[in-house]
């Protein structure tokens, strides 16, 4: 038997998002860009444009619409309350040391 090779470890944030494919016409790509503004590594998760497709989106969330934010136990839905959360937490607003 050979060894395995240790699978990559998987980002704290992850955005879950629609399947467009640009960062410009929806909510979703507004999240994106400011995950990346502020160079805060993340995975992205391209879910279906199909609500009912969504298992996992509504399992974390209990609602089937995307961008959802998962930073490490926080869980945010809805692009504005994302982006305010990035801001608060990851952004000038966010408080750095003691």
């Amino acid at each position: 038997m050979s060894p395995q090779a240790p699978r990559p470890a998987r980002p704290a944030v992850v955005l879950y998002r629609c399947r467009t494919p640009t960062n410009v016409l929806c909510p979703c790509g507004a999240v994106e860009r400011r995950l990346s503004k502020l160079g805060i590594e993340h995975a992205t998760e391209r879910l279906p444009y199909r609500r009912a497709e969504r298992a996992e989106i509504l399992e974390l969330t209990g609602q089937d619409r995307v961008p959802v934010l998962v930073d490490g136990d926080e869980v945010i839905h809805d692009s504005k309350r994302i982006l305010e959360y990035l801001e608060h937490a990851h952004g000038e607003g966010a408080r750095h040391g003691p």
